[in-house]
């Protein structure tokens, strides 16, 4: 998101002035910054800007002022960027903190980047593994995970139902290779050991993909219908057999989250609140980025020319229209994971394929209902 214009403050105002200013800034969420001459520039958040600046500004009354009220004459510049939400914070907070802290404002952030789950590309016999560095050639790769160890265990999961190799090696087959516990127990296709061609592993690599592409979605239909027709026959013992491995497809796909997907189709829209009564934001992202937000007014009550559904469609439509694949892809996942693992969460999150697919109707409810909650004395 691009960084929007700031309020400033002015440490050389009298206390009069100092006391005007503190009190036209809003009670809300926000980001402030002190710079101060030879040194990097002071900045963090609160959830009542207001009162946090009041705190550190205030003029002196009854012989107290703000903690930083003496210090004023040292300070060269107050900003402050009133926000909406803890997500509109986090978003701001990354952005202004990769402009004063290109160097190290990934360790100021705390910003722990997310974990995927991929299968590898350039290799004759791909594999899976959990990462959490990706690169821009990066694909095939599905996430975030709210932990690593969620990561692995959906990792153990699913290479538990297919054959595809476990060791890390870069594989140089031939007959004599020595070969592994996996091969030996019938869980691995043997490509080290020549027991499969290129061929036939690809194909299992491309059962793997398409497993994670649905996570599961693709193996149960099939699976079902082959289960029923297996009763039908009477043939219980392989009707008990694909019960038994629909079990297994089962307990995978419940390690992952539903948010988790290819990260180049990880596509949704973020409801939060904005600045103002009845103000909100819909927060976009495409393919992992986020998006220029978008900005709903269901203030006035007046009647409206379009209906709250044509306004977002048109709205969305217009923002959307042209993706901007600005900034590291994996930093900014970061952020959605943290806001939407977290305990703190303020908005809701209506994931979408295409635009069309986005859960329209949900969406309008979701806003109706914040609208009369604040409506409301």
């Amino acid at each position: 998101m691009k960084i929007p214009h700031p309020y400033t403050l002015s440490p050389r105002a009298s206390d009069a002035a100092m006391a005007e200013d503190l009190a036209a800034i809003p009670e809300s969420y926000g980001i402030y910054a002190f710079s101060v001459p030879g040194n990097p520039p002071h900045l963090s958040w609160s959830i009542n800007l207001n009162r946090r600046l009041s705190r550190l500004l205030a003029p002196a009354r009854k012989g107290k002022g703000g903690l930083l009220a003496a210090y004023r004459e040292k300070v060269d510049c107050i900003r402050y960027w009133p926000a909406g939400s803890r997500l509109e914070i986090s978003l701001l907070m990354y952005e202004l903190a990769r402009d004063y802290y290109p160097d190290d404002y990934r360790k100021r952030l705390r910003l722990r980047l997310p974990w995927f789950v991929r299968l590898t590309g350039g290799d004759a016999f791909p594999r899976l593994e959990v990462v959490n560095r990706l690169s821009r050639k990066s694909i095939h790769a599905f996430g975030p995970f709210s932990s690593r160890e969620l990561a692995q265990r959906y990792e153990q999961e699913v290479l538990g139902l297919f054959q595809i190799r476990r060791c890390t090696e870069v594989l140089t087959p031939h007959p004599g290779h020595p070969g592994c516990i996996y091969g030996e127990m019938n869980q691995c296709l043997r490509p080290c050991q020549c027991a499969v061609s290129g061929q036939e592993y690809a194909s299992e690599a491309e059962r793997v993909f398409r497993f994670l592409s649905s996570n599961g979605k693709s193996s149960l239909s099939a699976l079902s219908s082959a289960r029923e027709r297996a009763s039908a026959a009477l043939d219980f013992e392989q009707a008990a057999q694909l019960h038994k491995r629909l079990e297994k497809i089962g307990a995978a796909a419940a390690c992952r989250d539903p948010v988790v997907t290819a990260m180049e189709e990880l596509n949704g829209v973020a409801l939060a609140r904005g600045i103002g009564k009845r103000h909100f934001r819909l927060w976009p992202m495409l393919r992992g980025f986020w998006q220029e937000p978008v900005d709903l007014d269901v203030s006035s009550e007046e009647p409206q020319a379009k209906s709250l559904d044509g306004k977002i469609r048109e709205s969305l439509s217009e923002a959307l229209a042209v993706i901007h694949p600005a900034g590291n892809r994996a930093e900014q996942i970061a952020i959605f994971s943290r806001w939407y693992y977290s305990s703190w969460r303020d908005g809701q999150w209506f994931p979408f394929h295409t635009l069309d697919d986005l859960n329209y109707r949900r969406l309008v409810r979701e806003v109706s209902n914040l609208a009369k909650s604040e409506a409301q004395p």
